[in-house]
């Protein structure tokens, strides 16, 4: 029985870790002076966060996005440089002690770099081979970007983008045929960026439409980032007729907060229910009080920083889990064995 529990909890954590539906995708492109990314993050969790983490000496601010555990899927800094990730295939990787390990690689690269080149000076200067099993997209406002993916050497390959776009989901852009390649997803993008041929072509909303072209049962939330402008636009559970708009700048200046990134969607009103509670409301108020109700800015609700998931944690609670089986287990042997002396006194 204990063996069963431990098993349980080990399959639920490498699920997490993993992803029982993790199917990404994010994309780039610039033209003139605009610069977009975006990002569909499909996993089948809807608690999931947006939180901030103002400037330091050291550090660049930052908004960054993804679940309870607050470790960043993606975001953007203070500098216009964002990313985010996509989980792939497993690939052995050697590593480098010689070189720094790094944690939370995407946001440690918000912290420290402002442009795709120093994103490159980052990845050779750090070991990351612990980064098998996934690949990231950055760009920066100046409109490069760049694909930092697992190589077939078990090296870090980097891959700078040429023309107008990038794109990556699940397949190793290294290596195709690891990860579901083709894939309709990334052929639909590919598809749709290749219509952009200037700046009046490359706008927020045929970037939400390419989202919407891409997006699945499990798109959890979106993201549209703006990076010439330090604009977010913020979409849920993949419904892209309801849009929050968040300045960077803004809340940077509000200090460090986590909101719930449901906070920003209150759920509407059956139609034919606001129409009548409407009416009835009208119909109660003198005439001259008939104005609509103006909403406020922004209705999205800030939350307490929940506490990061923790491995030693778990780890602790199986091994407590299996020492009191163990326990139970003696005294029922020891128990059994003066049963057993008795009757044979």
């Amino acid at each position: 029985m204990v063996k069963k529990l431990v098993y349980v909890i080990i399959f639920l954590v490498l699920l997490r870790s993993t992803g029982s539906s993790g199917s990404c995708t994010i994309f780039t492109a610039s033209a003139g002076n605009a610069v977009l990314f975006g990002n569909n993050e499909d996993w089948d969790d809807k608690d999931t966060r947006a939180w901030v983490e103002p400037a330091t000496e050291t550090n660049h601010g930052a908004m960054y996005f993804g679940f309870s555990d607050l470790w960043a899927q993606g975001g953007m800094n203070d500098e216009g440089l964002c990313f985010d990730a996509a989980s792939t295939p497993e690939v052995p990787m050697k590593p480098h002690p010689e070189k720094k390990r790094v944690l939370s690689f995407g946001k440690r690269v918000l912290q420290q770099c402002a442009t795709v080149e120093e994103v490159i000076q980052f990845v050779e200067q750090h070991d990351l081979s612990e980064a098998r099993s996934a690949q990231f997209l950055f760009a920066d406002k100046m409109g490069g970007s760049v694909v930092v993916c697992p190589g077939k050497e078990g090296e870090i390959k980097v891959i700078r983008k040429e023309g107008v776009y990038q794109v990556i989901t699940n397949f190793i852009v290294t290596s195709p045929q690891l990860g579901g390649y083709p894939c309709w997803r990334y052929s639909t993008c590919v598809r749709m960026l290749k219509e952009i041929e200037n700046e009046d072509d490359l706008t927020v909303e045929y970037f939400t439409s390419i989202l919407k072209a891409v997006s699945r049962r499990f798109t959890t939330y979106s993201t549209i980032y703006d990076l010439k402008n330090g604009v977010i636009y913020l979409y849920n559970q993949h419904n892209f007729d309801q849009v929050a708009v968040l300045n960077l700048e803004d809340e940077l200046k509000k200090g460090r907060h986590t909101y719930y990134i449901s906070s920003f969607f209150p759920k509407k009103l059956d139609e034919s229910k606001k129409l009548e509670e409407s009416k009835k409301a009208n119909e109660s108020l003198p005439e001259k009080s008939q104005k609509p109700e103006t909403p406020p800015e922004n209705s999205a609700t800030p939350v307490p920083e929940p506490a990061p998931f923790n491995i030693l944690h778990l780890l602790a609670v199986i091994v407590i889990i299996a020492s009191a089986a163990a326990i139970v287990t003696v005294a029922r042997s020891k128990g059994y064995k003066t049963m057993r002396k008795g009757t044979d006194e």
